[in-house]
């Protein structure tokens, strides 16, 4: 059964590949609106396998295995759906569709630095360039650079559950490792990877490690709840800005939970690193 459930993956990607490079054909040589169906069918393909998980969840179906294959399924969707809209904005950016398209899409956050700095380098209208939309992919594409492993940390000045202000750069470059941990208390992945997160603390705390917790939560008394509620005991910053918080996009998140893991003398080490796969990392290191 493994050994089937692999070639079916292998065979599987093989397509997607090929429905990637048709989709990114499809949306430079079609009209706005057509391109742009295309995108949406590729999202709906993407979103299709979220409703197996929950399906499978809910039949008490999802065995490690099938697990991992919608995982992996999942991110090769995600990738596909990513060409897609990338080849719209970079063909068509210059269109007031497709302006409109990306002053409102999630997807100009997932794209990566090199497929939204292609885009915004194509936009020429004046106009649009003005806009709001425009200067934050810009910025965006500034930040994920600055971001990006290999990079100085970026500081942060926050305020934490008492209402103080509060400097990333107080826990940083002091001699710690330092995971920057982006969550809030209305995410059920966050919550979900909150036990193993807790777990790996109480291993490397006292081993030079700190986490320093970066909440994307509105509601102050619902982030307060959420840290007592999974018995968070690390600090904890917020500006209760969501996905407009500053945190966010100084490190150009794109989803949460999300850790990025800090040198001790403030360097970007890892970016995205589930729990599982930071533990191992750190008993590598400490």
């Amino acid at each position: 059964m493994k050994c089937t459930m692999k070639k079916y993956i292998r065979n599987y990607l093989r397509l997607l590949a090929g429905a990637a490079l048709f989709l990114q054909a499809g949306c430079q040589n079609k009209s706005p609106e057509a391109a742009y169906r295309a995108c949406i069918e590729a999202e709906n393909r993407y979103n299709a396998v979220g409703e197996k998980f929950e399906e499978a969840q809910k039949n008490n179906a999802l065995t490690p295995e099938f697990e991992a294959a919608l995982n992996e399924e999942s991110d090769a969707l995600y990738e596909d759906a990513k060409t897609a809209f990338a080849s719209f904005f970079e063909k068509h950016i210059n269109t007031s569709y497709a302006q409109k398209v990306f002053s409102e899409s999630r997807w100009v956050r997932r794209l990566n630095p090199d497929q939204l700095e292609t885009v915004v380098g194509k936009a020429t209208d004046e106009a649009f360039r003005a806009t709001d939309a425009f200067k934050n992919a810009a910025d965006r594409v500034k930040y994920m650079k600055a971001s990006a492993v290999g990079n100085p940390y970026i500081n942060i000045v926050s305020r934490d559950t008492a209402g103080n202000v509060v400097e990333l750069s107080h826990y940083v470059g002091k001699g710690n490792y330092v995971l920057l941990d982006f969550w809030a208390s209305w995410c059920p992945d966050c919550r979900k990877e909150m036990p193993a997160m807790i777990e790996l603390y109480n291993e490397f705390r006292d081993k030079n490690f700190e986490i320093v917790g970066y909440s994307l939560d509105r509601d102050g008394d619902a982030w307060k709840k959420g840290i007592a509620d999974l018995h968070i005991s690390w600090p904890q910053l917020s500006d209760l800005s969501y996905w407009t918080s500053p945190g966010v996009q100084f490190y150009a998140v794109q989803w949460i939970p999300t850790g990025i893991l800090l040198s001790p003398d403030g360097i970007i080490l890892e970016r995205g690193l589930s729990a599982d796969e930071l533990t191992r990392k750190l008993r590598e290191i400490l």
